[in-house]
């Protein structure tokens, strides 16, 4: 296996995905991906010396955010607004740099999801007020570093896969759909 090297955030940006001009670069503060969690169960049989986490090939709620410097009017404007309105989808853009690298890489995370929780630091006269913005019923999201799906998940086609590979495909024909 080939020595790995770290990836450092150069760059990041969040924007409507249908408004490209949409550019946050100005004011972004800072943007968390949403953590990927698998849904477990814990089981226990009569005769077992150890409970154990089942692992199944759903996901926890996913709950990106991002914060600016001072208030995002779009944001506010359009706060909460119900999944399926083409102002809910959000690009997360970074420009990622690998150690010894000479090029930075892209990073894109696709998000639909909801705007619902809106909330202001304290702040003074003598500096900038940071709002931080957190996401609700994401249906919709996937990640591509450098141009290759790293995950994708979509609760309308009922699939999740890692890498281009389906955790539900076995699942979904066993089913029949």
């Amino acid at each position: 296996m080939p020595a790995q090297y770290p990836y450092i955030m150069e760059a990041i940006d969040v924007r409507r995905a249908t408004q490209p001009d949409s550019s946050r670069r100005r004011i972004i503060k800072s943007m968390a991906l949403p953590a990927l969690t698998r849904v477990t169960a814990e089981m226990m049989t009569g005769g077992s010396i150890a409970k154990i986490n089942l692992s199944y090939p759903q996901i926890e709620a996913l709950e990106p955010k991002f914060a600016t410097h001072g208030p995002d009017l779009d944001v506010l404007e359009n706060f909460g607004l119900v999944p399926g309105n083409p102002l809910d989808r959000w690009v997360f853009a970074g420009s990622m740099r690998i150690r010894r690298a000479q090029a930075p890489v892209s990073v894109r995370a696709i998000i639909e999801g909801v705007v619902n929780g809106w909330e202001p630091d304290e702040n003074s006269p003598t500096e900038l007020m940071g709002c931080n913005h957190t996401f609700a019923e994401v249906t919709h999201y996937e990640l591509v570093i450098d141009g290759k799906e790293k995950f994708y998940f979509d609760d309308d086609e009922n699939e999740a896969r890692s890498n281009g590979v389906s955790w539900f495909a076995a699942t979904r024909r066993a089913l029949g759909i």
